[in-house]
This record gives C-alpha cells, sequence and structure tokens, in this order.
C-alpha cells in the first residue's frame, strides 16, 4: 500500500585508519553540539551512520549528548575536519527564502520536529498485532502541524483506515515523510511546502485514541526510526 505499506552513548575510539602509504591518518574528532544526531554528524563528514556506530562502539543511536567526543572514520573526504583537540568547523548559516519562494531541498538541510507534544509511542514498538512505523506525538487538538522538510505533497486523504486524515510529502535523497491522525489538512495534492510551513492541525483521527500526530520517516519507502534523524 504506496508508501505507507511501504534522530549516543558509549564511545572507546579507534586509531585512524591507515591511509594509501600504510601510514596511520590523525584521528579526526567532532565534538558534539546542541541540536545535533548522530545523522547529521555523519552527513557532515560524509560518512555512513554504521561507520560512526562501528568506529565509536555506539550502544545507543538515540541518545547523543552535547559535548560528546566522536571519532570520525578518517580516509574520507571531511569538509574541513577538527583534529584532536581543536574546535570543530561553524555550521553554514541558513539559507534565505523569500514568502513562498519554493526551496528544493538538499543534503544539508536537516530534519525539523513537525510538532511540539509528548512522545506518545516509538518506533517499532507493537499495539494489538501493528508495529509502529513511527512515532506518535501527543498534543492539543488544532496545534500546527510543520513540514519536516521541503518537499512536495504526493498524497492526501481525508480517511485512511487506521491512519485518518494523512498526508505524504516526497523530499529529496528518497526520503518521504507520513503525517496522520490529523483534524485538518491545510495543503493539497502535487503542492509544494517549504520546511516548517504548516500543513494540518493534530487532531483524533484513525485509530488514535487523544488527540496526537502519528509521523513516519521513509527512505526508499522503507521506514525510518525518525528519532534517528529529528534534534
Amino acid at each position: 500500500m504506496f508508501l505507507l505499506a511501504a534522530v549516543a552513548a558509549g564511545c572507546a575510539p579507534y586509531p585512524g585508519e591507515s591511509g594509501p602509504a600504510g601510514i596511520s591518518s590523525p584521528a579526526v574528532v567532532h565534538r558534539v553540539q546542541r541540536g545535533e544526531t548522530l545523522w547529521s554528524v555523519a552527513r557532515r563528514y560524509g560518512v555512513s551512520v554504521d561507520a560512526l556506530v562501528r568506529e565509536n562502539r555506539i550502544s545507543d543511536i538515540t541518545q547523543v549528548k552535547v559535548g560528546q567526543r566522536l571519532m570520525i572514520p578518517s580516509g574520507r573526504n571531511l569538509p574541513g575536519p577538527s583534529r584532536r583537540g581543536a574546535e570543530p568547523p561553524a555550521r553554514q548559516p541558513p539559507v534565505a527564502i523569500s514568502a513562498g519562494e519554493p526551496f528544493r531541498s538538499g543534503p544539508s538541510e536537516e530534519f525539523a520536529w513537525p510538532v511540539q507534544g509528548k512522545v506518545i509511542a516509538i518506533f517499532g514498538t507493537r499495539w494489538r498485532g501493528r508495529v509502529n512505523k513511527g512515532i506518535d506525538v501527543q498534543a492539543r487538538a488544532g496545534t500546527e502541524v510543520r513540514a519536516t522538510r521541503s518537499g512536495k505533497v504526493s498524497f492526501v486523504h481525508e480517511g485512511l483506515p487506521g491512519f485518518g486524515k494523512t498526508i505524504i510529502l516526497e523530499h529529496a535523497e528518497g526520503f518521504a515523510s507520513v503525517y496522520a491522525y490529523v483534524g485538518e489538512i491545510l495543503v493539497r495534492q502535487d503542492e509544494w511546502v517549504n520546511q516548517r510551513q504548516v500543513i494540518a492541525r493534530v487532531g483524533e483521527t484513525g485509530r488514535t485514541q487523544v488527540p496526537a500526530l502519528h509521523f513516519e520517516i521513509r527512505r526508499n519507502q522503507k521506514a525510518q526510526n525518525p528519532l534517528h534523524y529529528l534534534p
């Protein structure tokens, strides 16, 4: 069924990997800043999350702590990495856009929380035999729901079984995001929306028993844990 069928603790560092001449490269260290996730650090240095997990022996990738030191696998095309004891490179300023101007999301655009509230169901939990492929965030009815990333509205449904009023956005890099249980849909099919644009309001449709937002992040139609991507 389309997209619906279809965000760290511990770190014993490893030495740097050997370069082309067999000489060990200097260790590259990143100190986690406020608002960063393991995903954003990996993307910043052009490495995979799995590589960071292996390099730092991380057991819980949902708990990245401010000030934590992460060893970055060397031998990559690192954008101005910091060496041991040095400060990490400064964040790039956000791209300014005019009101209503489409911002074509690229690899540099982070994900943003679609709504503020209490996470009442996490990725992978089971309820009545169903596996949660996203997270459920409880919020007051009528609370604004915002686009996690810029993208195109690829699906709108006023009463999807189990999900109620539902929106799906398509983003760059094969990503898509799902917003369900909403009480009011504020966008149209094929409309372009910018990141943090209001697209819906929290409601109590679908199988939820309290006003909440069901939120999913998918890549190439495969469900991802949203907490691995959200700051």
